[in-house]
């Protein structure tokens, strides 16, 4: 059994943050990609036999643009590709792009759950970040999803150019009015390094780089200091926990049994196949995926290319790095009999430095990092990374 994700690039305008591969939604490219993504569905369900889908993810871009029509079609592929039969389907949306056509037609494909990407209750934090939804576009949204029985996630972000420690509080009060399932908060990162966004930024047509780069660097410098960011972080663990969700991942936060089952895949190193444009997959231990770029990714399917490998990655540094995010944390001895005493070893080599420093919790064979260290965790997985 594997995991799906499936990944929809398409959205009305592009978030200027926002690093994933996405393109206009009016792409004359639009129904060439969807042919593509269904030929590599067809072909990927008949290379690996056509394998059970335990979990299936819907991710973008802003999945929700698509058309009825469209996701019957991406639904009839799927199902006859794989043996379909999910505990969990999540699709991604904007707020203002749901109506009932298309909640309908994703209920029809088996999705179980929804995630809106409010990101803001704030209307002056929601046109700072570049959205096109409004708060009231939220709570309707949230509304139309639980009538036909989906779960909620809100993604929210915190760190923003010119937030205030107020206006963030009120964002979680406002989304815990909403009652969701689960919440994902994450810190606006802004990368600054135009050869890890040029391949997606092609999608789009203006000024391309440059454009992108200007609003970064302000906003930048608009945002709030490291040391404020660190604290909206930890606020949003204590006024999350005391309204009685979970903090299971960095960024997740759910109600208890409402965390999401397939991105506990991802943490958890299992394997799923990924397919469109940018999505990656790991199956039987291997890494690869394919190139962000509509025209690349369209010419790669049509031209009967694989995915493309990751020489790079390391499954036990993998392994080790994904268990460490979880609250459960990395069962040390799973993980030698999984890697071996050398790679145990390499670990606790890693690690015994932060002990007694507040930075790790140890429960038997496992150890997790702090509430405290969560914030730095980069700090941390850089140690278990090889000379």
């Amino acid at each position: 059994m594997i995991s799906l994700y499936v990944h929809i690039p398409f959205c009305a305008s592009r978030c200027p943050y926002c690093d994933f591969a996405t393109a206009p939604a009016t792409s004359p490219l639009r129904a060439r990609y969807l042919a593509a993504l269904r030929a590599e569905l067809e072909r990927e369900g008949a290379a690996l036999g056509r394998p059970r889908i335990g979990t299936a993810f819907f991710g973008g871009g802003t999945p929700s643009l698509l058309e009825p029509d469209e996701i019957a079609a991406l639904a009839m592929t799927i199902r006859s590709s794989f043996d379909f039969a999910p505990d969990e389907v999540t699709f991604e949306a904007n707020p203002a792009t749901l109506d009932r056509a298309r909640l309908e037609a994703w209920c029809a494909l088996g999705a179980t759950r929804i995630s809106l990407g409010a990101q803001s209750f704030s209307a002056r934090a929601l046109t700072a970040l570049g959205r096109t939804h409004r708060p009231e576009d939220i709570a309707p949204a949230v509304a139309a999803a639980r009538s036909v029985g989906l779960a909620v996630n809100l993604d929210l972000i915190f760190g923003r150019p010119g937030e205030t420690e107020a206006e963030w509080r009120a964002d979680l009060d406002a989304a815990i009015a909403q009652a969701p399932e689960h919440v994902s908060a994450y810190p606006l990162e802004l990368e600054l390094d135009p050869s890890l966004e040029w391949e997606a930024v092609t999608n789009w047509p203006g000024g391309g780089w440059p454009t992108l780069e200007r609003w970064r660097s302000n906003a930048t410098v608009a945002r709030p200091d490291d040391d404020a960011v660190a604290d909206r972080y930890a606020l949003t663990g204590t006024v999350l926990e005391a309204a009685g969700y979970a903090h299971y991942e960095i960024a997740n936060w759910a109600r208890p049994g409402q965390e999401c089952r397939h991105n506990l895949v991802y943490w958890r190193n299992g394997e799923w196949l990924g397919v469109g444009g940018g999505a990656h997959s790991h199956l039987a231990g291997v890494r690869s995926h394919q190139p962000a770029g509509l025209l690349a990714y369209i010419a790669r399917i049509e031209g009967g290319e694989g995915r493309i490998p990751d020489p790079g990655a390391d499954p036990a540094v993998d392994t080790a790095i994904l268990a460490l995010r979880l609250s459960e944390g990395l069962d040390l001895d799973a993980y030698a009999l999984r890697f071996g005493s050398t790679a145990r070893a390499r670990v606790d080599a890693a690690l015994a430095p932060l002990d007694g420093m507040g930075m790790l919790e140890r429960r038997g064979p496992s150890v997790a990092l702090s509430e405290r260290a969560r914030f730095v965790a980069s700090e941390v997985f850089v140690r278990l990374i090889p000379d």
